[in-house]
């Protein structure tokens, strides 16, 4: 039980921090930020994005009945692209500026640190 309380919280920490970065990116950096730092900072919250995503559609079944089987194939893939995915999201984070780099590379690390470690 406490190991499902500590996913979650994971999980929805991990989207928080993404959906303030991707607030302040869009406020005030967007415009401030040269053109390719703006494609890096907007690639970098985008492949985050969809690794949460996919991360919380193969989890959430999981997390609302526990004996519910696991796509062990599917996970296995998503865990091999979510590896080299999370370093290229860290790295593309710096191209941020000032609080949304912090929560941009804070969430990746913990994608990065979470995922392989399992949610459930």
């Amino acid at each position: 039980m406490v190991r499902i309380v500590v996913s979650v919280l994971g999980l929805v920490s991990e989207a928080i921090l993404l959906f303030l970065a991707w607030m302040g990116w869009a406020r005030k950096f967007r415009r401030e930020l040269t053109a390719w730092r703006s494609a890096f900072s907007f690639s970098a919250l985008v492949l985050l994005s969809l690794n949460w995503v996919a991360v919380a559609v193969l989890e959430a079944p999981v997390f609302v009945n526990a004996g519910v089987t696991r796509p062990v194939a599917l996970i296995q893939a998503m865990l091999t692209l979510s590896h080299p995915l999370g370093v290229v999201v860290v790295v593309l984070a710096f191209a941020l500026r000032s609080v949304p780099r912090i929560q941009a590379v804070i969430a990746g690390l913990l994608m990065l640190l979470s995922w392989p470690l399992g949610y459930t």
